[in-house]
């Protein structure tokens, strides 16, 4: 048609202008409706072309577009060559809603290839620039924006892409987008530079400031799914996305993701995750959309993880309102990791160097290393694992190195060997630990081993007890956790003050509870007084003691109840004195000390530092915090605390009969025992 308009300019310089209508036609194999075509002839070096034109279908995006105006005023009329080298083009419809952009365009008869470039297209606040080709292979095209605000561009890609309604977006992007379609089906490469990204949404959960990236995605849409390739490099700005946070500018990001999408389901063949100074991952599974949350669902490898940027970036939020949720780290770890739903269904992990410090000083952990292996609760065999590290403690107590070798698999743990966890100057030997339904409320133990000798200044100081000497050693023949109630199996033995320490029939109920209730049977016997004394600082007593506190409960550690006796042993051969301090402190429990206290002060006693004594004692029965009392027998008037001997002689003697508790311990507490109240 053209190459006729063309001869017959070329026949008559007479002609005006040319004029054709055609009601349907192709144009590039583009369906054309309504079509005029007019050339008007200006003079014999100069012509202009204007074609309109009804409507026109083009492949998406650019889709339907009616009202279709082109103007040149260079056309090119050259066999095989026709176009134009200088034109404008308006439409209707199309991804902007309307198009008025320059356009050059080309089409060969020789080669049947039609080409087409422009700018000043208007789009999202800002022009572009796009080329493209059309030939019997199919057509191309290519686009690129200038700096566009990201609210335009969220609005222009709606029919395509959507966002979540809550997601308040800023920030600018410069974009660039290339699609074709040579015959095997469509291809699309999408690119965005952003600047300065800030992001929020309603549940303050996901938030960004001050982003900047690349994003590049490669789309091949198909029958039955799409392919997809995304590219992610982020190198500035900082952002929260549910629990993990992101620190672009000290640790950049790039992501790189290969695979397809059918339905809601994204399938991947390759993942790889690099962050400077935190990770290095790679992975393969699949993603499903269709809920609020996606589920992740594949096996990934870990080939480094380092710290302290990992937790910072990957645990601390996740971590926040765990013991383990303000920690000082250091260190790396490699690894994999199955997930399914989103649920871990199997770990292997490699610790190297790692340092655990709690913030709040609760424990520490230093060059934390080994080989551990966690898999589902089903009959497929788990690795063993094995954990040591150089140093560690808790609640401050603290020992050397250390060396585990367990299994765990579902919710259970278990040592494999024995092990010994030392503590200050002594530890303690695992012979057996058994954990079960860990995290759950029916979660059971099983322990048995020992205390090796650990000095008792050592502890005391620790947790802020006075000063105790001597070591403590003990044997914990069983210890189980069973519908929350830890229960020790046997008896307890340790060594201190220089005695033997019984502990018989003890539970606790709620042991992680904050209500916790304890029952036990404490015996002592054979205890050396003296070392007792000097720690609690009452003055000095020789000589040996026995002690039985007997249906012990605590609530809330709180004593609710007991049957306590504290007595010199019978056929005690042991130097027994009491100094004048100690009398002076003793010498108002039960009431009626002051005459001793006067008689110390007096007389010829005021002239000796110590008195001999024939035995010793005191018990109460605690009920209902009040706590009925008796000495090691009765005397005149009430009963001995201590019954004394030799000359110069002095006797203690109570006559309270019923004491209450908390002002008791109080007056424990100040060495006046004078304040107790009595009914």
């Amino acid at each position: 048609m053209l190459a006729a308009l063309c001869a017959a300019a070329g026949a008559s310089h007479a002609l005006d202008a040319i004029e054709l209508e055609v009601r349907e036609l192709k144009v590039a194999g583009i369906p054309v409706t309504g079509a005029q075509v007019r050339l008007d002839i200006i003079d014999a070096r100069q012509v202009r072309l204007a074609v309109r034109a009804a409507s026109a279908t083009l492949p998406d995006p650019v889709g339907q577009l009616s009202r279709i105006a082109f103007t040149c005023s260079a056309p090119v009329i050259a066999e095989p060559r026709y176009g134009c080298d200088a034109g404008r083009f308006v439409a209707r419809g199309g991804p902007t809603g309307a198009i008025d952009t320059s356009l050059r365009a080309e089409m060969r008869t020789d080669t049947g290839v039609t080409s087409f470039s422009g700018n000043g297209l208007r789009l999202a606040g800002t022009t572009a620039t796009f080329d493209g080709r059309i030939d019997s292979r199919g057509w191309q095209v290519k686009a690129g924006t200038g700096s566009a605000t990201i609210p335009a561009l969220r609005k222009f890609a709606e029919p395509w892409f959507e966002l979540p309604a809550d997601l308040t977006i800023g920030g600018s992007a410069v974009v660039g987008i290339s699609a074709e379609d040579r015959g095997a089906g469509m291809v699309a490469d999408v690119s965005a530079a952003l600047d300065g990204v800030e992001f929020s949404n309603e549940a303050g959960d996901i938030a960004g400031e001050k982003v900047s990236a690349k994003v590049r995605a490669q789309l091949t849409p198909r029958d039955a799914d799409t392919g997809l390739s995304v590219d992610f490099a982020g190198n500035a700005g900082q952002a929260f996305l549910s629990v993990i946070y992101l620190d672009l500018t000290k640790n950049p990001l790039k992501v790189a993701l290969r695979g397809k999408l059918a339905g809601d389901v994204l399938t991947f063949d390759s993942l790889r995750v690099d962050q400077r100074d935190v990770l290095d991952l790679t992975g393969t599974g699949q993603v499903n959309l269709a809920g609020e949350v996606p589920a992740v669902s594949g096996a990934f490898s870990i080939a480094s993880m380092r710290f302290p940027a990992a937790y910072t970036t990957y645990m601390a939020n996740l971590l926040a309102s765990s013991m383990v949720g303000d920690m000082t780290t250091s260190g790396s770890l490699t690894g994999e990791l199955h997930l399914a739903n989103s649920s871990i269904t199997r770990l292997h992990v490699l610790p190297k160097d790692l340092g655990l410090k709690d913030n709040k000083g609760r424990f520490f952990m230093t060059k934390v290393s080994g080989d551990i292996s966690w898999g589902p609760d089903d009959p497929a065999p788990v690795a063993i694992s094995r954990l040591s590290w150089s140093s560690g403690g808790a609640y401050g107590l603290s020992g050397g190195a250390a060396d585990l070798v367990f299994v765990a698999k579902g919710t259970s743990f278990a040592l494999t060997q024995p092990t010994k966890l030392p503590v200050f100057d002594g530890a303690i030997a695992i012979d057996t630990l058994a954990m079960g339904n860990l995290g759950a409320d029916n979660m059971d133990v099983a322990f048995r081993g020992k205390v090796e000798p650990i000095s008792m200044p050592l502890l005391t100081q620790a947790f802020g007890w006075p000063q105790f000497s001597g070591t403590l050693s003990a044997n914990i023949p069983g210890v189980t956790l069973r519908d929350n109630v830890l229960t020790f199996e046997g008896n307890v033995e340790s060594e201190v003050f220089g005695g033997q320490f019984i502990g018989s029939n003890i539970r606790l109920q709620d042991p992680l509870g904050r209500l916790p209730r304890f029952f036990a049977d404490v015996r002592a016997r054979n205890l050396d007084l003296e070392l007792v004394t000097r720690t609690f600082e009452v003055g000095t007593i020789t000589g040996r003691l026995d002690v039985d506190v007997l249906g012990l409960e605590l609530f809330a550690w709180a004593p609710e109840k007991f049957d306590a006796r504290l007595a010199t042993p019978p056929g005690d051969k042991s130097r027994r004195k009491i100094s004048a301090k100690a009398v002076s402190s003793l010498s108002n429990v039960g009431g009626g000390g002051g005459g001793v206290v006067q008689a110390l002060q007096s007389g010829v006693l005021r002239f000796f530092d110590e008195y001999s004594y024939e035995k010793l004692g005191i018990t109460c029965k605690l009920r209902n915090y009040i706590c009925e009392m008796s000495g090691v027998e009765p005397a005149p008037n009430g009963y001995y605390i201590v019954k004394g001997a030799g000359i110069p002689r002095i006797d203690i003697v109570g006559n309270q009969g019923r004491v209450d508790w908390n002002q008791l311990m109080s007056s424990i507490s100040t060495a006046s025992f004078g304040e107790a109240t009595v009914q």
